[in-house]
């Protein structure tokens, strides 16, 4: 007995200093005196899985509970092995067999509970969490896994109470400022979340998600210099290179139009972790606003993603609609998209989409990727048979849901952009595949057939920079429609101010350094002249600052400079009837903010470009009539533009034409490129049944 007894000690004495191995030889022993002893086998099998060895684990803790089926503790740690294992139906299995003998095994009810958050089931989570608030009433464990769950089901003043219930209970439990940060975010209560993430980090300056979330917050609302900086921070307090940090710090220097500096460190957190498909999205997406891309390296990054994508393979058959006549009758258009929404690709698309939705021969379907719905999405889910959100749902089953519903033609509306699921269309779940409005380069996807554009934004130079056969329109690739109660301005500001103003109003990260030169020489050379930018980026005084300093270097008055922050839409577009004429980006061209400036019937000045993304300029002022207002290179830019400042009466005809005009112009007709599509989506049909 005094041997046994030995060796026990000694066992616990190993177990303690993790010598797993003499641990293991020690407790063989032991069972070899007395082997159905359900105690000395839950400790060979505590050995196994600390040893990491879960298959033999699992197995032997199975020999304790027949040994005592009322043995609890082994019923709990299968299930920890298999939470581990991110097993969790077989977790959630076990725990309740633990349960079934202890009812007030608080371990088990506990850890039941984070099994079902990680399984999607927040109503059986918070139950069970409930039910721990039993026995341990004072637990800040308990509420802020509480406030998880109700995070995740978007329960947010329930997440926000049991948040602050566990700083309430213990001040310093940093995790709950992190998850309160992100539910404040959520509730829009951005200042309260940047207020809640700075004292996280006052309790812990290492807690790297609390960093995360709060740049993510600051960038959110426009201030990008701040969240720059902090993520800086962290990374020369912490001395290390972080793939996270680095890859949301390349995004927010993106959106500071430092593009080069910001895809150094996407290439930088890709070596650290090469796997991440979203790191290769971003930096294939941001390589669009180089003023000159690379197409070799462009499509290299392309494949060196496809490669990360994973083709799934399903065993069953699309479902047959035994419908046959209607399937005849009607083809099935799906759109895959976040931008059902307020949002320039949204605001593009809503009145094709409307005029679409009442042609007979289409049933339309939508997969709508986003978190958050608004007015506008909700005049948008009028138009579908079938409104399916899938932001949270894995692309397998997206995959699977497509197939199901026996669509013909899927359009992806963003591309590499945000909201994209470009694996989806990697698995070709429809037979035919397009690419449309959201994103003006190639996918790089061979699975796409087409891409839609018109015979002036891709020429035949510009077709061999897709691996997609190119749709060529009649008239246009993209039409917009804004309010029209809004009272156009009949004269030119300049007839009143007795100057010119010059304005664009698209996002800071198309402006770069050579716009800026090019439209600080226009600004010189013409007297007295003034620019407006509108951006939310100028809310930030340090952004704002920053960029002013980019023009005075370039030898701007300030005076000149006029930059405005965040607009509502409506206002937005009153502000085109202060402006004279609009200054087009370069390379990469304005969309929305083009057509909406035409809408309000200001004239575009554009560059030529060599790519799609560069053409969409001159694509609208040739639909426009306005072939003068198109510029071979930068001089010629700069020329022009002084030379239509200078020229009051010319300027203003041209203003009379656009006003004159408006109703007749393709790109304001909704109807119009809704019969190209239809056209287009019939003959797609046609060719993909020829080739059955």
């Amino acid at each position: 007995m005094n041997t046994i007894n030995n060796d026990l000690d000694e066992f616990y004495k190993l177990l303690e200093l993790r010598d797993f191995d003499k641990a293991e030889v020690r407790i063989l022993k032991l069972l070899s005196y007395n082997p159905k002893d359900y105690l000395l086998l839950n400790n060979y099998a505590v050995v196994l899985y600390s040893k990491k060895d879960y298959s033999r684990a699992v197995d032997q803790f199975l020999k304790v509970i027949d040994s005592n089926k009322d043995f609890s503790e082994a019923y709990y740690n299968i299930a920890t092995i298999y939470n581990k294992l991110s097993k969790f139906s077989e977790a959630i299995e076990y725990f309740k067999k633990a349960l079934t003998i202890n009812a007030d095994y608080f371990d088990a009810r506990f850890n039941l509970a984070t099994s079902f958050i990680n399984s999607n089931k927040f109503d059986e989570a918070i139950d069970s969490l409930k039910q721990c608030l039993r026995l341990k009433p004072n637990d800040c464990e308990i509420y802020n896994n509480l406030g998880t769950a109700y995070l995740k089901k978007d329960m947010l003043d329930d997440s926000i109470f049991n948040f602050n219930k566990c700083i309430h209970l213990q001040f310093d439990f940093v995790r709950a400022y992190n998850n309160l940060g992100i539910a404040l975010h959520k509730k829009k209560k951005y200042r309260e979340a940047i207020f809640i993430l700075q004292k996280g980090i006052e309790i812990e300056p290492k807690f790297k998600d609390l960093y995360i979330n709060l740049a993510n917050t600051l960038r959110y609302v426009g201030r990008y210099m701040e969240a720059v900086e902090i993520l800086k921070n962290y990374l020369e307090d912490n001395k290390k290179k972080e793939h996270e940090i680095l890859t949301l710090l390349g995004g927010c220097l993106w959106g500071v139009g430092e593009i080069s500096e910001g895809l150094k460190l996407f290439q930088e957190s890709s070596l650290i972790e090469p796997n991440e498909i979203l790191n290769y999205e971003q930096r294939i997406f941001f390589m669009n606003y180089l003023e000159n891309i690379n197409f070799n390296e462009y499509f290299a990054s392309i494949n060196k993603l496809r490669n990360h994508f994973i083709k799934y393979h399903f065993n069953h058959k699309r479902k047959v609609n035994l419908d046959t006549e209607k399937i005849k009758k009607k083809i099935r258009v799906a759109f895959v998209t976040a931008d059902f929404r307020d949002h320039a690709v949204g605001f593009q698309l809503f009145d094709v989409i409307k005029n679409l939705s009442e042609n007979v021969n289409f049933e339309l379907y939508a997969y709508y990727n986003y978190d958050e719905q608004d007015v506008s999405t909700e005049k948008f889910k009028k138009f579908f048979k079938k409104w399916e959100i899938i932001k949270n749902v894995k692309d397998s089953d997206v995959i699977n849901i497509i197939r199901l519903d026996n669509i013909q033609i899927l359009i992806d509306l963003a591309g590499f952009s945000e909201g994209g699921r470009l694996q989806v269309f990697f698995n070709k779940p429809a037979p035919i595949q397009i690419s449309w409005a959201g994103y003006l380069a190639s996918t790089g996807m061979l699975e796409i057939d087409y891409v839609i554009a018109d015979k002036y934004s891709v020429t035949s130079n510009e077709e061999k920079q897709f691996v997609e056969k190119i749709w060529k329109l009649n008239n246009t690739w993209s039409v917009i429609k804004p309010e029209n109660d809004i009272i156009l301005n009949q004269e030119l500001p300049m007839t009143k101010n007795n100057y010119v103003t010059f304005g664009s109003f698209n996002e800071i990260k198309k402006i770069n350094k050579k716009v800026i030169e090019l439209w600080s020489r226009i600004l010189r050379n013409s007297h007295n002249s003034k620019l407006v930018l509108i951006s939310k980026k100028f809310n930030e005084q340090k952004f704002k600052d920053r960029f002013t300093n980019f023009f005075i270097k370039n030898g701007v008055n300030l005076n000149q400079l006029l930059f405005e922050g965040e607009q509502e839409r409506r206002k937005l577009l009153i502000k085109y009837n202060y402006i004279d004429i609009a200054l087009d980006t370069f390379p990469y061209n304005g969309g929305t903010t083009s057509l909406e400036a035409a809408w309000m019937c200001v004239p575009i000045l554009v560059m030529k470009g060599k790519s799609f993304l560069s053409k969409c300029g001159e694509s609208i002022n040739f639909s426009l009539g306005m072939d003068e207002w198109i510029c071979d290179d930068g001089e010629s830019y700069v020329k022009k533009a002084l030379f239509f400042s200078k020229d009051l009466k010319k300027l203003q005809e041209t203003k009379d034409y656009l006003i004159k005009n408006r109703s007749n112009f393709s790109i304001f007709d909704g109807k119009k490129l809704s019969n190209e599509l239809s056209h287009a989506f019939q003959e797609m049909v046609n060719i993909n049944n020829s080739k059955c």
